[in-house]
């Protein structure tokens, strides 16, 4: 039992740990409330139970998404409720929060892979995961849904995760933490949103530390202005028969149902390819790009996956089942005119590096490969490695320490490492049924997801994985010869960066100026 600002909150204790789950740490974003900034839970009177996972927000999960996230029983637009794991005798302990990944369009705080007893358990911290709306509930954007008590009319799910983090520092020595020891982390879209929330100015007081797991650090079009947003916007309001401000009259899971049923039209698609719902740079909760925005001085733990583009390129389940979407380009003119394309997309500097050069160095470096494999090779260091090193690298420039990985667990039946495989090790859910065979379920597998839980609960706790000899990230040394701790079937491992000459031809992505 504990008391919080707005109630007594009884859980239930296993193993030596307090289970909180699906506390509201704001009011239902339902009915006026619709697209529109996250409001105070209201007091409620008597025990409120807190012994089940609260519903997800209302999604489609499909495809590679079903890969790391098992099926989800419950959702609702009333979604934002948060679980908390507590050592018995907390007393003042480092907190993690954690943001699920998902394209800011899929998962929740309840997924198998994020439980976060494992972590409580051994090694003494609290952690918090978080639900917050999805899709175009979290995402919409245009000030005809400005709203009239804060001034905002975008990012409203990545508002519900301030309003999370504000939630810890106002309760959560209820149940043993620390609000000043708190590490805000997440993966993919989840350690997007976190950079974001860190180089805000106004959050600085909300967290000690950071943990990005593979953040996408996108530039538009994968990242949109407000006036490209609101465009997005005005057509889903015009295709659903309504105005933008109607667009608060719908039930929020028919407007997830039916916006994502307008991607699947030819003519809708034709004019927006991708979804508008990610974070917005409104000027106000986002006045930079991840890509090019100051991060606080604090802490850093940052990495990727060694084969990130197997996610969306070549992701199967081990009886073979098929769950990328995608298929790589074929040889020849194809692969040369999709590589354009991706460069266009991806490459956020001018000049933008010559791709017949691009693909004659993965050629001349890879030169046993096949057309497929130098595909995802390009994705993977395009799209994360090569951005992700060059974040690194300008937050230690600025004096902060960083702490850099390369996670390299090869899937047990399908082979490679792909986006999100490294969520399960750090949590240590890796034998839970939805993962044991994906990854593998042996002594090795238990080895190392032991050790990074270690680490990183050493991080949480010291702002430093503390376990193994772990140094600070080098930003003096170029890309080429970049360091990193190795995670895979060896254990953890520090020394050269695998691939790390690669990125080193992604010309200014490699270069760290004056205004970095």
């Amino acid at each position: 039992m504990v008391e919080t600002p707005a109630g007594r909150l009884a859980g239930r204790r296993h193993d030596g740990v307090d289970h909180f789950l699906g506390v509201p740490y704001a009011a239902a974003p339902i009915g006026a409330f619709r697209l529109r900034s996250p409001r105070p839970t209201p007091n409620w009177t008597g025990i409120l139970q807190a012994d089940r996972i609260g519903p997800a927000a209302p999604q489609h999960l499909a495809g590679s998404q079903t890969w790391l996230n098992d099926p989800i029983i419950n959702m609702d637009e009333d979604c934002l409720t948060l679980n908390v794991w507590a050592p018995v005798d907390a007393r003042n302990a480092p907190v993690l929060v954690w943001f699920h990944g998902g394209a800011t369009r899929n998962g929740h705080g309840g997924a198998a892979a994020c439980d976060g007893f494992g972590l409580a358990c051994e090694h003494g911290i609290v952690v918090v995961t978080v639900n917050y709306r999805l899709g175009p509930l979290g995402g919409l954007a245009h000030p005809d849904l400005v709203d009239p008590d804060t001034g905002f009319c975008a990012n409203w799910g990545l508002q519900d995760k301030i309003a999370g983090l504000r939630w810890v520092q106002e309760t959560i020595a209820a149940f043993g933490g620390d609000p000043h020891k708190v590490t805000i982390a997440g993966q993919s879209s989840g350690a997007a949103n976190v950079v974001l929330i860190a180089q805000n100015p106004c959050n600085r007081g909300l967290f000690r530390t950071v943990i990005a797991q593979s953040p996408p650090l996108f530039q538009p079009p994968m990242f949109v202005g407000l006036h490209d947003a609101g465009e997005y916007t005005e057509a889903v309001a015009t295709s659903l028969g309504t105005t933008v401000a109607g667009l608060r009259d719908l039930a929020g899971t028919d407007l997830v149902r039916r916006e994502a049923a307008l991607l699947r039209d030819a003519d809708f698609a034709r004019r927006f390819p991708r979804p508008r719902t990610a974070p917005t740079l409104d000027g106000a909760l986002v006045h930079a790009w991840p890509h090019e925005g100051v991060l606080a001085d604090v802490p850093l733990l940052i990495g990727f996956t060694r084969d990130e583009a197997k996610f969306w390129y070549d992701l199967a389940l081990p009886d073979g089942v098929k769950l990328s979407a995608l298929s790589p380009p074929g040889p020849g003119e194809p692969f040369e005119a999709a590589l354009v394309r991706l460069i266009a997309l991806h490459y956020p500097f001018d000049p933008a590096p010559s791709p017949a050069a691009i693909l004659a160095g993965y050629r001349a470096a890879m030169p046993e490969a096949g057309s497929d494999a130098i595909w995802l090779a390009i994705y993977s260091d395009l799209v994360f490695r090569a951005p992700v090193w060059r974040y690194a690298a300008r937050h230690a420039r600025r004096g902060s320490p960083v702490f850099f990985y390369d996670f390299a667990w090869p899937l047990a039946v399908t082979g490679g490492t792909p986006h999100a495989a490294c969520v399960p090790f750090v949590f240590g859910t890796h034998r839970h049924p939805h993962f044991a065979a994906k990854v593998g379920a042996d002594d090795a597998t238990d080895a190392l997801s032991q050790a990074m839980m270690a680490a990183w609960a050493a991080f949480v706790r010291d702002g430093a994985p503390a376990t193994h000899d772990w140094p600070d990230f080098n930003p003096e040394l170029p890309a080429g010869s970049s360091q990193a701790m190795a995670l895979g079937r060896d254990g953890m491992l520090f020394g050269p960066l695998h691939g790390a000459a690669r990125l080193a031809w992604w010309p200014a992505i490699g270069i760290i100026d004056g205004v970095d």
